[in-house]
């Protein structure tokens, strides 16, 4: 092509490598000087929310919604539904979900007209305890639905662990109790129950501010034994030192659960722990065991205690990060309760570590899905909204692996938002059909349409 030939080149021809476009030639001298117009019509930051939104209608989530009772609002399906895509999208407050519904595309792509924040306040208004119930029991059904009863499973292992939720207005039944991130402050402190196997919310309690970590451990266990199917040949349970003691363990003896729980370090068995014999097992680590008597008036259990000694650099800090409940000449110890008998002490304790998955599961829901948020004045409503956090953290934890294929490693909500739902996107009306354009330097398009191919065979038993 001589010179001439290239003066004229069409404009809106595609470029050959090596040549420079106009947008390019802006790019090299416009210094980042842009002018702002708000004129663009059509466009939406949420273009990669059809995928979840699809999703959730193939598990029917709103459907079954709808059917609750105890509730004294229409649509509650839609309702909770809209919670949850906020939830998807990085809004955790319903205030702060104007920007979904003043989004036309977005409404359009996932189907439904997008509710405003007064519809939510009456909504978590009219929500009642028996509501919010219904709500986690329609969550629970999902669940074994999706894990097809766990057919698949003879073992599975229960995390339970509690977590303060502050609040910063005057909720109903909110009280002051234990808050190490804010002293003094009221709070709710609800009991959480997972299967460490799959990382689901299994049960929840949603309790006052005032209550000690295990008060009602028990009940929310019985809920949760009432729902593992009958195959499962062995349950295995893992906690923090909130719930050691002799009513709880004395409980997992009795239904042959296989237990890890860390020990409170009572004056009775720091004693024990300076004269021991030691086995190092490397990485500045080393391990005992001793017998301990837990005792309730004239009651006694007997529980095998296995200690994790590691040495404590000069600077202070242990070497590895494990929990440091105490420190004694030069070592820091953490004591693991159990009643596994056949495994070495570093195999117990290997096995509890695995309940660090549980801190990130938690985590995740504080982040992600409003955990640590409180938007309505009522107890009922803010048990509602706890509820609608947990179903939509177990819909997104199906969702990686079900349809991102993220069985083996998942994607914290963070990252996966900003690659798969944080899509820029525009609405195209050609015809009867609608195109969603999604950007063209959108790097992940081979995931993407993977992802639809999947969501498109899947096939929910």
């Amino acid at each position: 092509m001589n010179n001439k030939q290239q003066k004229h080149h069409p404009k809106g021809e595609q470029r050959k490598s090596g040549t420079v476009t106009s947008i390019d030639r802006i790019g090299q001298t416009n210094k980042g000087e842009v002018k702002v117009e708000f004129t663009g019509k059509n466009i939406t930051p949420f273009g990669g929310i059809g995928l979840f939104s699809k999703f959730m209608r193939k598990l029917a989530i709103k459907g079954s919604l709808d059917k609750i009772s105890g509730i004294a609002a229409c649509n509650i399906g839609k309702k909770v539904v809209s919670i949850v895509h906020g939830f998807a999208c990085g809004l955790e407050r319903p205030s702060d979900t104007e920007v979904l519904q003043k989004d036309k595309v977005f409404q359009t792509v996932t189907g439904e007209d997008y509710p405003d924040q007064t519809t939510f306040s009456r909504f978590l208004k009219s929500c009642t305890v028996k509501g919010a119930a219904a709500i986690q029991d329609i969550g629970t059904r999902k669940l074994f639905r999706v894990r097809n009863d766990f057919r698949d499973f003879l073992k599975l292992t229960l995390d339970l662990d509690s977590h303060v939720k502050t609040v910063y207005g005057a909720q109903q039944r909110a009280k002051v109790g234990y808050n190490p991130k804010k002293p003094g402050r009221k709070s709710y402190h609800p009991l959480l129950c997972f299967i460490g196997e799959t990382r689901d919310f299994l049960r929840g309690k949603f309790r006052a501010g005032d209550r000690y970590t295990s008060t009602g451990a028990v009940d929310l266990l019985k809920e949760c034994l009432t729902l593992i199917p009958r195959h499962i040949m062995q349950l295995c349970l893992r906690a923090d030192s909130g719930f050691f003691s002799y009513d709880f363990l004395r409980f997992l003896e009795s239904r042959h659960i296989k237990y890890a729980v860390v020990a409170k370090l009572y004056s009775t068995i720091q004693g024990k722990l300076g004269g021991l014999h030691y086995r190092d097992i490397g990485g500045n680590v080393a391990v005992s065991e001793f017998e301990h008597c837990l005792t309730k008036g004239n009651k006694v259990l007997r529980v095998r205690m296995i200690v994790i000694r590691e040495e404590v650099k000069e600077d202070g800090q242990a070497t590895k990060k494990q929990p440091r409940l105490l420190e004694l000449k030069g070592y820091s110890y953490q004591v693991i309760a159990t009643n596994i008998r056949e495994e070495k002490p570093e195999e117990v304790w290997r096995f509890y570590n695995g309940r660090a998955n549980v801190e990130n599961m938690i985590k995740e829901a504080a982040a992600g899905f409003g955990m640590d948020e409180s938007p309505s004045h009522w107890y009922a409503g803010n048990m509602t909204y706890f509820y609608i956090g947990m179903l939509a953290y177990n819909l997104m934890n199906w969702f990686k692996e079900l349809v991102l294929a993220q069985a083996k490693q998942k994607m914290m909500l963070k990252r996966l938002r900003n690659r798969f739902i944080l899509i820029a996107g525009k609405l195209v009306h050609t015809g009867r059909t609608f195109i969603l354009k999604l950007s063209q330097s959108y790097p992940w398009q081979e995931e993407y349409r993977m992802a639809e191919a999947r969501l498109e065979a899947l096939q929910l038993v």
